[in-house]
């Protein structure tokens, strides 16, 4: 009776460790999308509002399949002027929006996709 316990328990223990691959993934891509969306909403609480055409043109990404997030502007027509704010020029100071939203929300990362982790395995 003891070794059939434990049996059940062995069997238990490697059905946890099988889920582990597909509970890092959703939790990756979890934590990815979030972190994704705080960035482009901070960076838009930060960006400096003269037209709003830059704030609009804030947009995030997120490719699942590399695991890869970006945040920034992807408009043609916003581009160059987004940098322009972001760096400063010789006649204009720079203002950065973009890269400390970024810093704001890169110490949460780790904790968020712990917590992900621990949902999507099912024990937190």
């Amino acid at each position: 009776m003891a070794s059939r316990a434990r049996l059940e328990g062995l069997g238990r223990a490697l059905r946890a460790v099988q889920r582990i691959p597909e509970a890092m993934r959703e939790a990756r891509n979890d934590t990815l999308h979030e972190w994704a969306d705080e960035v482009r909403t901070d960076a838009e609480a930060r960006v400096p509002i003269r037209t709003g055409r830059l704030e609009n043109a804030l947009d995030h990404d997120v490719v699942e399949h590399w695991g890869r997030a970006e945040v920034g502007v992807w408009q043609e027509d916003a581009l160059e002027y987004a940098l322009y704010v972001e760096k400063g020029t010789s006649s204009m100071a720079d203002q950065p929006y973009l890269v400390p939203a970024f810093e704001a929300a890169r110490p949460a990362v780790p904790g968020k996709y712990r917590a992900a982790f621990r949902r999507h395995l099912g024990t937190g």
